[in-house]
């Protein structure tokens, strides 16, 4: 309490001070140029119970003096030269710059630094893993390594870790028009990713293999370059632009103890068997490699006759990669299968063309056609191999050669007519044709899909619309067999039905109501394994009422509904696995506006709610329901806004936040699972324990003052 009293005080201190040298400002001149702006400075104190990584996942909430936001605006008098500066949450962890000058009509320059912040956990993940760079080691057990003595080790061992990203993003922009018709731009951003996340890797195969979850280190540079110019002339225009993208991962290999054979004298053993011995002493990983891509884009439009409009793109790419290969395995008691070439000299082109044609030389009749090609080719010449090592132990398996590259193309094609039939409808009826072609994924080679539906808009008053929409569209998949398609299911045959209601009604300028329904639903006909169907429905409803010049109400609705069945059954033997699945999801939001004293005194509350459930039920006679899964989130925001002049406010808020969370797969998560798995391998396996889902409850002040000149 004292420590608030003390926060608050400080705060009211500095706001004083700015308020007593500002109360004069106005806009400021100075010669040709006219200065203006806008800052904010204040405070949050807050109060938390719970884990700070979900409050704080995406943001920076400190409990210190803040500017959360600063403008500063300078222009010329003769409106040819300005300069705007912007500021968000400086010094924060999700702190904006941006700084944009030029003179109107010739040049314009703009440079940005934006963080972006993602926690993951803040509060419970730990590791008895000691990290320097990609190497990760563990302090060897002189013990025995039964399930207690293992449990007493990892517990005894491990400290705790944040894991979170970071990206820091630096941008510069400019835009050249030394004429009319001619227009250049020039942009590079350099992203620079940095933090942790949890990654897992097993040892060995089966109930046997252990696991090891670390910490992956994230290191990551990012450079892109666009480069680009314009012409445009009486009637058509023409750009040509050239984008790049350079990537570096800066820990590209991962090396970890195993923790079954961490021990004095630890020696590799060929295959994994607590017993006789435990396999591997180290493993190995490869991360994200090194890699580039460049593409050519050209674009036109044009005026045809007959009011005929022309829009086209077309661009050719290469993503190049060439990192070099590691062995099949670190295990020194395996002999590593010989590679036919040390790295991968990875060469894919993409293609991609855009055209349409838009024609209105019939009254009261839009008419659209469009074709649109994706083509993935990829020209990466085969590795061979004399063999393969999984997970580093065994024997290497069966000669093999990368002859199924992944690539293919998309042809879509489609035809939209809109026709006002009378002054308050309007209908449209669209239809489009894809045709995929695949090389080398499995049976799975071509696919066609069709797909056709009415557009229809009413709007008979002015304070009335509505829109009705349905499409229907329909996929075969020449070649499938469902016994080997249990994990293809976005490829096989498909049958969709996807509808859309919405109605906006606003029977006085103090009153509106909006509304709308979605409705999908999947049919996978003769699949037997993989997804059978999926629905979705959506109803949505909410509205806007002023009764009065200084009071606005707001209210919103809307229920997410979704459910499945798939099936996992084995692909020889009889037994099947059949399940469902329910999603349901209600979100309300409602709050007003107060302008209590006009030009005074305003303020606002506003109401969040949601409440999500989602339960899968087995309808195998052998396995039970697994546990529901519920979450629940509650927001209430207050804030008064008192201006002391015409250039000072203050602003004086209250904000609540609470989550609550029911995930049996994250609940239970501990740097030790023996006590949910016994096996052999599971109680000689490390985890990171992050229960990245953890409720909590936060009570956050805000006090702030607003200057503007």
């Amino acid at each position: 309490m004292k420590r608030t009293n003390r926060f608050f005080s400080v705060s009211l201190g500095c706001a004083l001070v700015f308020f007593l040298v500002s109360s004069a400002w106005a806009q400021i001149d100075m010669g040709n140029f006219t200065i203006s702006g806008e800052a904010e400075v204040g405070g949050l104190p807050r109060h938390k119970g719970g884990t700070a990584a979900k409050f704080e996942e995406y943001r920076d909430i400190p409990e210190t003096i803040i500017v959360p936001q600063l403008q500063l605006m300078i222009g010329g008098k003769k409106e040819d030269f300005y300069l705007d500066f912007d500021a968000s949450k400086p010094g924060r962890d999700d702190q904006n710059y941006r700084l944009r000058f030029g003179r109107y009509g010739l040049v314009d320059v703009e440079f940005e630094w934006d963080q972006i912040l993602h926690n993951f956990n803040l509060d419970t993940a730990r590791s008895p893993y000691y990290r320097n760079g990609g190497n990760y080691t563990l302090l060897v057990r002189t013990t025995a390594d039964d399930a207690t003595t293992f449990e007493n080790w990892i517990r005894g061992n491990a400290t705790p870790i944040d894991l979170r990203l970071l990206d820091k993003n630096a941008k510069i922009k400019i835009l050249y028009t030394p004429s009319p018709g001619w227009s250049f731009t020039g942009k590079y951003w350099s992203q620079n990713t940095d933090g942790k996340r949890a990654i897992a890797f097993p040892f060995g195969s089966g109930s046997s293999s252990n696991i090891a979850e670390l910490a992956e280190p994230i290191d990551y540079q990012t450079h892109n370059i666009e480069l680009g110019g314009e012409y445009a002339g009486k009637g058509w225009s023409l750009g040509l632009k050239y984008n790049g993208s350079l990537f570096y991962n800066n820990t590209s290999t991962l090396v970890f103890d195993n923790p079954a054979a961490i021990g004095p004298g630890c020696t590799d053993a060929a295959t994994i068997n607590y017993t006789t011995g435990k396999g591997p002493c180290r493993g190995r990983a490869d991360l994200y490699p090194d890699n580039q891509a460049h593409t050519f884009t050209l674009t036109g439009t044009a005026s045809l006759p007959l009011k005929t409009q022309f829009l086209g793109t077309v661009s050719y790419g290469w993503r190049l990669q060439d990192d070099s290969f590691l062995p099949f395995t670190i295990n020194s008691a395996i002999a590593n299968p010989v590679l036919s070439r040390s790295s991968l000299n990875g060469d894919v082109r993409p293609t991609m063309v855009n055209l349409s044609l838009i024609n209105r030389s019939v009254n009261r009749l839009n008419l659209k056609a469009y074709y649109r090609l994706y083509d993935l080719d990829n020209r990466t010449e085969n590795v061979s191999t004399t063999g393969m090592i999984r997970n580093d132990q065994g024997a290497s398996t069966t000669d093999w050669t990368t002859t199924h590259r992944l690539q293919y193309s998309k042809n879509t094609t489609g035809l939209d007519a809109s026709y006002e039939v009378t002054r308050w409808l309007t209908a449209k009826l669209g239809y489009g044709y894809e045709r995929m072609n695949r090389a080398h994924v499995g049976e799975f080679h071509n696919s066609n899909e069709h797909s056709i539906g009415p557009t229809f808009d009413i709007k008979p008053s002015s304070w009335l619309g509505l829109r009705a929409a349905y499409k229907r569209s329909w996929r075969d998949a020449p070649g499938y067999f469902s016994s080997n398609a249990r994990e293809m299911f976005y490829l096989t045959k498909r049958d969709r039905n996807k509808g859309s209601l919405s109605a906006d009604v606003a029977p006085w300028d103090t009153l509106s109501f909006h509304g709308g329904f979605d409705f999908t639903l999947d049919n996978f006909p003769g699949t037997q394994f993989g997804f059978q169907n999926m629905r979705t429905y959506s109803p949505s409803a909410g509205g806007l009422y002023a009764p009065l010049e200084w009071l606005r109400l707001f209210a919103d609705y809307n229920f997410d509904w979704n459910a499945w069945r798939t099936d996992i059954g084995s692909r020889t033997a009889t037994t099947t696995y059949p399940s469902r699945g329910k999603d349901r999801i209600h979100t309300i939001s409602l709050g007003s506006d107060m302008d209590l004293i006009k030009n005074l005194l305003g303020f606002r509350i506003q109401y969040g709610f949601s409440y999500g459930v989602s339960r899968i039920s087995t309808m195998n006679a052998t396995s039970g329901d697994y546990p529901s899964n519920k979450n629940s989130w509650n927001e209430l925001l207050a804030r008064l806004e008192y201006r002391l002049h015409k250039n000072v406010g203050v602003q004086l808020g209250y904000y609540f936040n609470r989550y609550l969370s029911k995930d049996f797969g994250v609940d239970i998560m501990d740097v030790w699972m023996g006590n949910y798995d016994n096996n052999s391998g599971q109680i000689r396996s490390i985890y990171l324990g992050d229960r990245f889902k953890d409720s909590y409850t936060a009570h956050v002040g805000f006090l702030a003052l607003r200057l503007s000149f």
